[in-house]
């Protein structure tokens, strides 16, 4: 956790004038000033409740590589991950320059994706995906990523923020849970899909009117995390709240331990599934994830 170190303040002069005794008040230090109004994760913002959040993880993706002591990059052969038959590679997929994460995926010609075990198959492209699986995980608080898709409006694209819990404690997906802050479809290009994943969970658990505008300029997604419910804000306007009523088990429940953070660009499917026309490379940029408690 990233907290502000506060300097001790300064007492000024006690003055004393005939028999009156005037103590003069305490004055703050400029930078403790500072320290209280900013944080790792820069200007500090409200607490729907009340008070302020306390940055707890941030990525501004200023360096040159991807920062191993909070990102782990996905490689379906370790893993056993893809998605929509996109494989992923060790090494491929993504790049950090210009204070920005690029995450690319590609179509290639047909290869044998690695699976652990026998899940090996055929696929023609490969994508790229970070997670702080291992890394990081935090039950509750508030969880940010400014980023912009492709600039791209047809069937063949899909990616976004999603959280996942670091442990299956409650079983096999979805009976742990999924929190999808931000679910991008190209074939519906200017929404986002905020949604919620457990057993139990239905149709309204995802909102499906959560107009972005132009998806490939920089917006903000958020998810407000409590006990009891979940509100997604984009650009920092409230787009969807959801409680979650669980059927294998009793709330607050699956939505009651620390979950990781993941940004992955990958090809779609079904409706949503690659047709000529879909690019043979295509980029989705973050500028940060941020963390608070």
């Amino acid at each position: 956790m990233f907290t502000a170190a506060l300097r001790p303040a300064r007492w000024l002069t006690v003055l004393v004038a005939l028999t009156a005794l005037a103590v003069a008040p305490v004055a703050q230090h400029p930078d403790a000033a500072d320290a209280a109004a900013n944080d790792a994760c820069g200007a500090r913002i409200a607490k729907p409740a009340g008070g302020l959040w306390a940055c707890s993880f941030v990525d501004d993706f200023n360096g040159t590589s991807l920062d191993a002591a909070k990102w782990a990059a996905q490689n379906t052969a370790l893993s056993g991950f893809y998605m929509n038959k996109t494989c992923f590679k060790q090494g491929q997929g993504y790049a950090v320059r210009g204070g920005q994460l690029t995450l690319t995926v590609r179509r290639t010609a047909a290869f044998t994706c690695q699976v652990p075990g026998d899940g090996d198959f055929t696929s023609t492209s490969v994508g790229g995906a970070i997670s702080t699986y291992g890394k990081f995980a935090q039950a509750y608080g508030r969880f940010e990523a400014r980023m912009k898709f492709p600039a791209y409006a047809a069937r063949g694209l899909h990616g976004g923020f999603w959280m996942n819990p670091q442990a299956r404690s409650y079983g096999a997906w979805p009976a742990s849970g999924e929190i999808d802050v931000a679910e991008w479809y190209s074939s519906v290009a200017s929404r986002m899909y905020p949604s919620l994943h457990y057993t139990g969970s239905t149709s309204a658990d995802t909102a499906y009117t959560c107009s972005i505008g132009r998806a490939d300029t920089f917006h903000t997604y958020a998810v407000v995390w409590g006990t009891t419910s979940m509100q997604f804000l984009y650009d920092g306007q409230l787009c969807f709240k959801r409680s979650w009523s669980p059927t294998d088990v009793e709330a607050p429940k699956p939505f009651d331990k620390p979950f990781t953070a993941s940004l992955i660009a990958a090809l779609g499917a079904g409706s949503n599934a690659p047709d000529a026309k879909t690019p043979k490379a295509s980029a989705t940029v973050v500028d940060y994830v941020k963390v608070w408690r």
